[in-house]
């Protein structure tokens, strides 16, 4: 039996499944838990391997694909597909990554770096790595700054197709959204950050089972809806929101994921619970262990803003007003379990499409396509050389800059919504409804990942870093690391790749009262992190 194995690098995760080529059919799901390489979002890991060497990040990255393939346990395997966003990919194939990080052709000049050639092509297992000699199908980017994850929302979702006004979006911590008005695309990205994956939350974590992804108004309180071992979604405890209360039953929880957090936020917004920034009482419970802080209402509030920011400004630069929205396209695991009115009670869906239509991880389907038949990529190849995308860099907007503010004001600071609209049109930019458009929803599959074969298997990656340091061992550094990702034993000092935070916090330096701490000492261990 002939196999193939699908890949889509996430920043928050990687999903893969081992495919038969006769069938063909999915025959089973892995995915780990985190993407290994340190950080929250897309930049923090573009910055860990300009800082501390790419050959380093690659190492971590196919460390974990290596452990990820072995998982699958793949027999007469011919071929890997993968799918993502050009940092992720290039960091995954080993090729240079400046270009996506510094703006202006004189910049890169300076500092000698040739762009890579990004149009879809096949390599070698062994040239990138890989610890199974096959070819890697890498699908093309549309631009160097508009990936593969992107052509595959537009293109499994029948966004390319439609004559109508309409939006796509893949949700995650790094939100690719594509708006079409007749024949132009108006592209964006918008780093709405790990909570809208359900990380850097207190309790938070992805959409894995025991994960809280939604909840429903219920005779006595809200019942949460949780993911079981097929990430379906299932009953959980029932919680109180007003009494801080809850009521263990159903499907026993861990955490929430974004979804949930979506779905809580929203929950609270209408009960008046929650008056961002703050939470009446301070807390909300959902289980054993399981909390929901007004530090959590301000992360999921970045989250919130930067999705509806970069929204609003695709709209204001196409010049269409809110009601010409016909429809909205929504991907990715939190585009999947999200209830799309809670969406848009918290802004993450504009106010007035006319249609919402879920559509599952379209990264993992392009990535399935290619490895069924990778004659599909010389078409891939051909079809970008259409999309005539106008790409709106975020970073750079000025409208992005004025909505993103008014947004921080809102959930961060408590600013009343009249005075954010009030603002808006002060900047020339339209308000946002007041009224919520009555939308047709249809969801096209019961989970994000469409088919799970015979058997999911969820881990955590083990990447680690390690280094010597003689130290008096006050374990300073280990005590102060927010997410636990650094352990000591003796002078053995390792670091969780997954967990760690990577160089936007670096505690671990800065509190090292001897100054003998440093991450550039520290070299990868393939062999795995040990516990110590």
């Amino acid at each position: 039996m002939d196999q193939a194995i699908n890949i889509d690098i996430g920043t928050s995760g990687i999903r893969a499944q081992l495919l038969d080529l006769t069938d063909p059919s999915v025959l089973r799901t892995s995915i780990l838990s985190r993407n290994p390489l340190p950080g929250a979002n897309v930049v923090d890991h573009m910055d860990f391997a300009i800082s501390y060497g790419q050959g380093t990040a690659h190492g971590i990255l196919i460390s974990a694909i290596n452990s990820l393939i072995e998982s699958l346990k793949p027999e007469n395997l011919k071929r890997i597909a993968v799918c993502g966003n050009p940092i992720q990919l290039s960091l995954f194939e080993g090729v240079e990554i400046r270009d996506l990080a510094f703006a202006g052709k004189n910049a890169l000049e300076k500092m000698h770096v040739k762009p890579p050639d990004r149009n879809g092509h096949i390599v070698s297992g062994n040239e990138v790595g890989l610890s199974i000699d096959v070819d890697v199908i890498i699908p093309p980017s549309i631009r160097h700054e508009i990936g593969a994850d992107a052509l595959a929302m537009m293109i499994k979702t029948g966004f390319l197709d439609s004559s109508e006004t309409c939006m796509v979006t893949d949700y995650g911590t790094n939100a690719e959204m594509a708006l079409k008005v007749d024949d132009k695309i108006y592209t964006g990205s918008a780093a709405a950050g790990p909570a809208i994956e359900g990380q850097q939350i207190s309790k938070g974590m992805l959409a894995t089972p025991g994960a809280i992804a939604d909840m429903r108004l219920s005779a006595g309180g809200w019942q949460t809806l949780a993911l079981d071992e097929e990430l379906r979604l299932v009953e959980g405890p029932k919680i109180n929101l007003r009494e801080r209360t809850f009521k263990t039953s159903g499907y026993p929880v861990k955490g929430i994921t974004g979804t949930g957090v979506i779905a809580l936020m929203y929950a609270g917004l209408v009960t008046g619970i929650i008056k961002p920034p703050h939470i009446e009482g301070g807390i909300i419970r959902l289980g054993k262990g399981i909390t929901f802080t007004e530090e959590d209402v301000i992360e999921a509030g970045k989250a919130f803003g930067a999705l509806r920011a970069g929204h609003l400004t695709l709209m204001h630069e196409a010049g269409i007003t809110y009601e010409d929205l016909e429809t909205m396209y929504m991907c990715g695991a939190s585009g999947t379990y999200v209830d799309p009115h809670k969406a848009q009670v918290t802004g993450i869906v504009p106010a007035t499409p006319k249609r919402i239509i879920q559509c599952g991880n379209t990264s993992l389907e392009l990535a399935k396509d290619l490895a069924l038949d990778p004659d599909y990529l010389s078409c891939l190849n051909e079809m970008k050389k259409s999309i005539l995308a106008n790409h709106i860099m975020f970073a750079s907007s000025p409208t992005f800059a004025t909505i993103y503010i008014q947004e921080i004001a809102l959930w961060n600071e408590g600013m009343p919504l009249e005075k954010y609209n009030t603002n808006l049109e002060r900047a020339g930019i339209r308000p946002i409804p007041k009224k919520l458009q009555e939308s047709i929803i249809e969801r096209k599959y019961e989970r994000d990942i469409r088919e799970l074969g015979k058997s999911l298997e969820i881990t955590e990656p083990k990447c680690g870093l390690i280094s010597i340091i003689q130290c008096s061992g006050c374990d300073t550094c280990v005590k102060g690391c927010p997410e636990e990702a650094l352990s000591r034993k003796n002078e053995n000092f390792r670091i969780n790749t997954a967990r760690c935070l990577g160089t936007a916090c670096r505690r671990c330096e800065e509190r090292c009262p001897e100054n003998k701490f440093s991450i550039n000492d520290f070299k990868l261990e393939f062999t795995g992190f040990a516990d110590p």
